[in-house]
């Protein structure tokens, strides 16, 4: 069994020239963005050598951790690449970061040239800020969410700015980004789209489906999710997607350096777990006998139970705070749908962990 680690063993010598960008890359290269790069990547098109940002954000951060929605694999990854002939190369600009409580909004993009000429442009997925969180459910009941419109108008930004094609990438709430950012171009800007990547990314509401940008699209949208996964199943894709062997469950899952690999590429898997394929199921039902008036109410009621705790970010919600929070949600007289999804939620974090501590 091998996972991106090893593959940085064993390809982390190896050019673009000698060995194409794969899939893997791309998800490395999608969570080079993660750690906050602000005043150390311009926000503009003044490009900075990854070598040289790593090393200003090793000093300026020392080695602290992302939150507990981050793997600990990313500053490991982020800190190990520029030590490979493959990496160093990197060239880094258009970073960009916002965090809006009020608004429910957060946004992180960044622009990544790499030696066979193309530009990639990675959005990052969902943070530590539970609002953050909160930011993916409206992506239920909200034709369009602030990120999405941000992502867009990045998108279009780079294109203008740069010559050439370029690959679009992000992991989990980041896929979403990649695919609606790509899909709502013009026909003109998406031919310069040489490919897609949503690496286990929430899906769009059926009406986005059917529209004409998303159908142009899709052929050069590769959408990846483990074989445990969960959140790959909210909501709908509309396009055949490729499961990955993994062994984890949960969040767990969900992290992309917990996937198996061989050689260039991530292992494939027959199919999905059947209680990923049920929970998926199970979703969809839900979401389509709510109005869209109970869907916005149970994700106010939902996630105010979770700040009433006094937790802001992930890492603050311990397992006392969701024992709160649990016998809150019991105590509601609403829909009993509603009440069982959010019970299972919250058990399933208290679940997650204790896992993380071994129990």
């Amino acid at each position: 069994m091998a996972f991106i680690s090893d593959y940085l063993d064993w390809r982390g010598d190896l050019s673009f020239q000698i060995d194409p960008a794969n899939e893997v890359d791309y998800y490395l290269i999608s969570k080079i963005g993660c750690p906050d790069l602000t005043c150390l990547v311009s926000a503009g098109s003044r490009e900075t050598a990854l070598t040289e940002v790593v090393e200003a954000y090793r000093a300026k951060e020392g080695n602290n951790p992302l939150g507990a929605a981050a793997s600990p694999q990313i500053l490991t990854s982020f800190y190990r690449l520029p030590m490979l002939p493959r990496f160093q190369p990197l060239m880094l600009s258009g970073f960009r970061r916002t965090s809006d409580f009020e608004n429910t909004e957060q946004f992180s993009a960044l622009t990544i040239r790499i030696p066979d000429g193309h530009r990639v442009v990675t959005f990052r997925g969902t943070d530590d800020n539970i609002f953050a969180w909160k930011e993916n459910f409206h992506m239920s009941v909200m034709e369009t969410i602030p990120a999405q419109e941000d992502a867009l108008a990045y998108l279009r930004w780079v294109l203008d700015t740069f010559d050439g094609d370029v690959i679009v990438c992000g992991h989990s709430k980041g896929g979403n980004l990649a695919v609606y950012a790509s899909s709502m171009l013009p026909e003109e800007l998406q031919a310069r789209i040489a490919a897609v990547y949503d690496f286990d990314g929430p899906g769009f509401q059926d009406a986005f489906l059917k529209n004409e940008g998303y159908l142009r699209i899709l052929p050069k949208v590769h959408s990846l999710i483990p074989k445990n996964a969960i959140v790959g199943m909210l909501l709908s894709k509309g396009n055949t997607q490729e499961v990955i062997a993994c062994d984890s469950f949960g969040v767990k899952a969900h992290d992309g350096f917990t996937w198996k690999v061989f050689c260039n590429r991530f292992v494939r898997a027959e199919a999905l777990n059947p209680n990923s394929a049920r929970f998926g199921k199970a979703m969809a039902e839900t979401l389509s006998g709510m109005s869209q008036a109970d869907r916005e109410a149970f994700i106010d009621d939902f996630f105010q139970i979770m700040t009433s705790t006094g937790a802001l970010t992930l890492t603050d919600l311990t397992e006392t705070k969701l024992g709160s929070a649990l016998e809150l949600v019991r105590s509601l007289g609403k829909n009993k749908e509603v009440q069982k999804l959010a019970l299972n939620m919250i058990t399933n974090t208290i679940a997650d962990i204790r896992s993380r501590r071994g129990e």
